[in-house]
């Protein structure tokens, strides 16, 4: 998938809601066939399948994507989204439409999409608040002081834990670095609502 976006969800509330929600996910990945005919990789964990479960035409919203990881426990139904250019937002709107009683919780980002995002505000299901890469790999970190330890360690030497100073360490190793492939790319969780997104 070109441009991809990732989204990891979190639901809790109202547990007959939930457990609805969860079995209609659930049978409609495990069915024979995809509810409805489509090209993507996974096509029986299309979005659009929710979509149309869920009483709505899957030509009207962005669900360019599919779910995986699949879960629900005594606190709360988890999956994973991976989808075409941004996170199927609209897909999240419409699951609060269709169940009132639940809150969603979500982290989303994408590499070209350029975009670290959050609701859950707390850090209740999502705590991670910063994502670095390095030359070597991608970081990801809940506390400036976790970033600030991590980014001392790559650079070799200490770095106050404050946003300022890590940026800007951040900002000066790649102005030095020779090697023009190699950057550190630090990005901040921005807190949002699902209606803002």
């Amino acid at each position: 998938m070109s441009n991809p976006a990732f989204m990891s969800v979190s639901i809790v509330g109202d547990r007959r809601q939930m457990r609805s929600l969860y079995q209609k996910m659930y049978r409609l990945q495990n069915r024979k066939k995809p509810l409805v005919e489509n090209g993507f990789y996974y096509p029986k964990r299309w979005l659009g399948n929710l979509v149309v479960r869920l009483g709505a035409d899957w030509r009207d919203m962005d669900c360019r994507g599919t779910w995986d990881n699949l879960q629900l426990n005594d606190k709360e139904l988890y999956f994973f989204t991976e989808s075409a250019w941004h996170p199927p937002f609209d897909v999240l709107r419409l699951i609060k439409k269709v169940y009132p009683g639940l809150e969603i919780y979500f982290s989303a980002e994408g590499d070209d999409w350029d975009s670290y995002l959050t609701n859950d505000a707390e850090g209740r299901f999502h705590p991670t608040r910063y994502a670095f890469d390095l030359p070597s790999d991608i970081e990801y970190c809940d506390t400036i002081e976790e970033v600030a330890e991590k980014l001392s360690d790559f650079i070799g030497h200490p770095i106050e834990p404050t946003k300022e100073a890590v940026f800007a360490a951040a900002e000066e190793w790649d102005e030095n670095e020779e090697r023009i492939d190699d950057s550190i790319n630090l990005k901040e969780f921005e807190v949002v609502s699902l209606d803002e997104v």
